[in-house]
């Protein structure tokens, strides 16, 4: 139960940053730095799930792909 919540918690910083970056309340590298410490529990956790599934090449998330 705890990974749903910190998925949650995750989906939500970065809805909250996706919405101040479109709406030119922070600039594209204030954006970045506020992701990255998010990008990156998110990528270790995926690690994490890929290498119990047995899965060598999983995709990363990047700050580009979140901001779509």
């Amino acid at each position: 139960m705890a990974d749903l919540s910190d998925a949650s918690k995750n989906r939500e910083a970065i809805a909250t940053i996706k919405r101040l970056y479109l709406r030119n309340v922070i600039s594209r590298s204030e954006a970045v730095l506020l992701a990255e410490p998010v990008i990156e529990r998110i990528n270790t956790k995926r690690a994490e799930i890929a290498a119990k599934h047995g899965v060598k090449n999983y995709p990363r998330e990047s700050f580009i792909n979140l901001m779509r």
